[in-house]
């Protein structure tokens, strides 16, 4: 089929390859554009984008998509059938939507209507879902609201972080995306309308939001620690004599906590072996993996070491 590819993030990229690899012709890859970062200021492209130069396709980079006449009017030029759309960060108007024959299909992180957003992972994982997927529907003007052609599911395993289950789900989606695709040119699609009943929603979260509230579970907190890997991480503070230090924990486990219990974030004892522990709202985690404000990741008990942290002292807010 020809086919125009929408898509920017890390999670798009095996699907452009999968689809690039099977026979069907890549018209042109619209992608976001290109954005300063770091502290060099230095222009980075999208992975998508990246990829595509290796593929030497052609590539749009438009800064809007409503009200823009140029999108909807290049998609005529090309005579694409179908557009293909994974992890793309542009809403797409019904100018553009109406052009493809067969419309526009999308690869979702999650089992839609369940987590309807920018950060689908994140949301099951903090949520303490036991399962996950990805699902390929029709776009529609609405929010990921379109009927669903497929989906396939997988289950979120206790060491699961946001990182490796969206590295999982890249792959399952890419081969799906290509059975839809063959379903399509084939027709044999059918497409169920999604239970609104059912929908949750999975915004952006803001960097703030990975601050670590002790007085949680240690279930809620292990579930914090893995869904904001790799962004935005989970962190705490370490008071100190003039200022605190930011601590971005990475990863907890269950540790034994005294009888009597004390108030949350408190440090209960550190040693080599479990390293930090401290104090939850329903008993006490051992922080195995750490990263300082500034350093590298490291074991929480060569951190305590080196910090010459103590029983008795409070993580908090700052």
């Amino acid at each position: 089929m020809k086919m125009v590819f929408c898509g920017s993030g890390d999670f798009a990229v095996p699907t452009l390859d999968a689809l690039a690899g099977s026979g069907h012709e890549i018209l042109s890859v619209f992608t976001q554009p290109d954005r300063e970062a770091g502290r060099g200021r230095k222009i980075h492209f999208t992975p998508v984008k990246t990829r595509a130069l290796e593929m030497n396709l052609p590539i749009f980079q438009p800064v809007k998509l409503r009200r823009n006449s140029e999108p909807p009017e290049l998609l005529k030029e090309l005579g694409a059938e179908v557009a293909v759309v994974v992890a793309y960060g542009h809403l797409i108007p019904k100018t553009m939507l109406d052009v493809p024959r067969h419309g526009f299909v999308n690869l979702h992180a999650s089992l839609l209507p369940r987590w309807r957003g920018a950060a689908p992972v994140p949301h099951a994982i903090l949520n303490g879902d036991e399962r996950t997927g990805v699902t390929v529907f029709r776009l529609n003007e609405k929010f990921d609201e379109g009927d669903v052609l497929d989906r396939e599911i997988i289950d979120i395993l206790p060491a699961d972080t946001s990182a490796t289950v969206l590295e999982k789900l890249s792959s399952i989606g890419a081969n799906l995306m290509l059975k839809v695709i063959g379903e399509i040119e084939a027709g044999w699609t059918h497409a169920v309308p999604q239970m609104e009943e059912e929908a949750t929603l999975a915004p952006k979260f803001e960097k703030s939001a990975g601050l670590i509230d002790w007085a949680e579970s240690c279930h809620k907190i292990d579930c914090l620690t893995r869904a904001f890997q790799p962004w935005p991480l989970a962190y705490t503070f370490l008071p100190g004599k003039d200022q605190a230090t930011r601590i971005c924990v990475l990863k907890v486990a269950p540790a034994a906590a005294p009888t009597k219990a004390r108030a949350p974030g408190t440090v209960l004892h550190v040693d080599d072996k479990t390293g930090i522990v401290v104090q939850c709202g329903d008993g006490a985690v051992s922080l195995e993996l750490v990263k300082p404000e500034g350093k590298r990741q490291m074991r929480s008990a060569d951190y305590a070491r080196g910090a010459r942290l103590q029983a008795g002292i409070v993580l908090g807010n700052g």
